[in-house]
């Protein structure tokens, strides 16, 4: 072996292994460019796997209560109205058990106590005792109506909701809270148990007042859907039913498109939520408020509207006077 070799040798020995700063930078790039292209993708995937799931929810939920309409003569879930609102001429009183949560529950505990967020438990506070409005005479009504119609109460959390609201306890068309910024905050969790069902741990919102077999409604009417964050309950469904000042309170705070839409916040965000029908079929409803509002392509006036040929869906296309007689809750 010459000097030369010799000298290449200690020098190949000395050389340190691994890559260069340039090949370094490379790699980084190249991973950072598969990441940029490969989490959009991801995300759309489980999007995609919620939404499914949300149907299947919906669908199960349509079944339970058809289920349960089998058994009292073709009616879904009213729950008993108490006698200060029996003598309406529409439907009412739906929301006094804690709004739909008084539909498998009646002792609604939640995250709350004597001083928490807590639901309706009953005139006398005693998980043994909290009952539906009894006409005097009758056997204490308190077993939830939806009770022996579900395998379990997990159906009643949207995948892909994040963020509900509490706007206080009685509910009412007039909310103890009086706007959407001051309402709590909460994070939905599925109930492990009837104490756990709560408003803000239920994703839906319940239509009361259709029966399975209607000749007076031309298309299946909606049952179960996605609620939003405002306060749902009679004429304040989806941000008002574009009512401006109820929008200015609880749509326009939330960041809701419009009156009577969905918003950003909401399970499904702005652009619209899924309901589960009469006939059983779910799907994905597009909501897209305009000016006027009563043109407006928005859910509320999708099956609501009194203008049966711009929404030829609506309850209201033979009996321009059926959706008095329902009532929204959530």
């Amino acid at each position: 072996m010459n000097v030369r070799q010799s000298q290449n040798l200690v020098a190949s020995a000395r050389r340190p292994g691994g890559f260069t700063l340039i090949e370094l930078l490379v790699v980084i790039a190249v991973i950072a460019l598969l990441i940029g292209i490969l989490l959009p993708a991801l995300g759309k995937a489980r999007r995609a796997g919620q939404d499914a799931k949300n149907l299947a929810n919906l669908r199960s939920m349509g079944l339970s209560m058809t289920l349960y309409a089998n058994e009292w003569k073709n009616w879904y879930p009213v729950m008993p109205i108490p006698p200060n609102y029996q003598s309406q001429t529409f439907l009412s009183g739906q929301f006094v058990y804690g709004g739909v949560a008084g539909l498998f529950s009646l002792y609604q505990v939640g995250d709350g106590d004597s001083t928490g967020h807590y639901g309706y438990r009953g005139l006398n506070n005693n998980p043994d005792t909290a009952a539906y409005y009894t006409p005097p005479g009758a056997p204490a009504r308190t077993v939830p109506l939806m009770r022996s119609y579900l395998e379990g109460l997990g159906i009643l959390v949207n995948p892909r909701d994040k963020e509900d609201r509490w706007y206080g306890f009685p509910y009412s068309p007039t909310p103890t809270v009086t706007s959407y910024a001051a309402a709590a905050s909460k994070i939905p969790k599925p109930p492990a148990g009837e104490n756990d069902v709560v408003a803000y741990n239920i994703s839906y919102l319940y239509i009361a007042g259709f029966k399975t077999d209607e000749s007076n409604i031309v298309t299946p009417a909606p049952l179960w859907g996605d609620e939003t964050n405002g306060p749902d309950v009679s004429t304040l469904a989806w941000y008002g039913g574009g009512n401006p000042s109820i929008f200015a309170a609880y749509g326009q705070a939330a960041g809701a498109a419009g009156p009577g839409g969905y918003a950003p916040v909401d399970n499904q965000g702005k652009e619209g939520g899924s309901f589960v029908f009469t006939d059983g079929h779910a799907e994905f409803l597009k909501s897209t408020p305009s000016i006027p509002v009563a043109q407006a392509e928005i859910i509320q006036n999708i099956f609501f509207s009194t203008d049966t040929q711009r929404f030829p869906k609506s309850i209201n296309c033979i009996d321009p006077r059926r959706s008095n007689r329902v009532q929204t809750v959530d």
